[in-house]
């Protein structure tokens, strides 16, 4: 329930939650029912069949009624200022499409949580389509003015690793996408997790060179292909790790793989580095969270 009680505990109180249960199997349709007893009509449950994330965020679209929308994954929290911050950026600029936050990346077992921070759309969205940069969180740390939705863009539910990714290139054609300095989301992932379903990956990835091939001036293919390889390869434990990373720099073909690499590394070098610069703040979250 950590995840509804970040959102009633939201400075900007000026709210509705729409609850979207996508074909759970667990007791979350009680826990959540029992939850919602003592509230008021600001919340609104709805079961549907499971048919995916991003089914479940266009169910919240279609049914939302308010000036701005928001998504939160179950997995994910946010800080009590989230709303009230996004809010205030958008309301003081009518060209921006979406605002988006800092998040905090953290494990159970991680010292040093990394902290991602974008300052600019082209740069966030070149990095992300390649793979070589972390994603913009659109679907747990975004806000997003819902008149530029209108009744054509929603999440492809043909994507799954994939449709925030797809999302945030088509919303970037509609208008500017803003930035704010604070914190906007806190998101725990289990060790050795990285995009771990290659098969996937690689069906997403797909769509996306078919879709936006045209965004990225290097061949997509090349990018995706070389991060497939070290998803593979980390899969497989550190010592297959090391063993494709020492005969890649062998082979004078295998030229992406190796700036791949390095990209993966600098990226998660400097959030980890982010991540100590801003450890207190960042330790003050955490035990609100917990």
């Amino acid at each position: 329930m950590r995840v509804l009680e970040c959102i009633e505990g939201q400075e900007f109180t000026n709210w509705e939650c729409i609850i979207v249960d996508d074909g759970s199997t667990d007791e979350s349709p009680q826990i959540v029912k029992e939850f919602l007893s003592a509230r008021s009509d600001k919340w609104r449950y709805i079961r549907q069949v499971n048919q995916g994330q991003a089914a479940a965020r266009n169910a919240g679209i279609e049914l939302s009624q308010g000036k701005y929308i928001a998504f939160l994954d179950a997995d994910d929290f946010w800080p009590n200022y989230k709303l009230k911050s996004q809010f205030d950026s958008l309301e003081s600029d009518d060209e921006l499409v979406a605002v988006l936050s800092p998040f905090v990346i953290f494990s159970a077992n991680s010292k040093t949580p990394r902290l991602v921070s974008h300052h600019a759309t082209d740069k966030l969205l070149s990095g992300w389509i390649t793979m070589r940069g972390f994603g913009g969180g659109i679907e747990s740390v975004g806000l997003i003015r819902r008149s530029t939705l209108g009744t054509d863009l929603r999440f492809d539910e043909s994507l799954s690793t994939s449709s925030g990714l797809d999302f945030t290139l088509r919303l970037s054609k509609r208008g500017k996408i803003g930035f704010v300095k604070k914190i906007g989301m806190l998101y725990q992932i289990s060790e050795g997790q990285w995009h771990s379903n290659t098969d996937e990956l690689n069906r997403n990835m797909e769509i996306i060179r078919r879709n936006h091939s045209d965004y990225a001036p290097d061949p997509l293919d090349e990018w995706h292909a070389a991060y497939i390889y070290w998803t593979k390869a980390k899969s497989k434990g550190w010592y297959k790790f090391i063993i494709a990373f020492v005969t890649s720099f062998s082979h004078p073909k295998r030229r992406w793989r190796i700036l791949m690499i390095w990209a993966l590394s600098t990226r998660n070098i400097r959030a980890k580095w982010l991540g100590f610069f801003h450890r207190q703040e960042i330790k003050k979250l955490l035990s609100k969270k917990n």
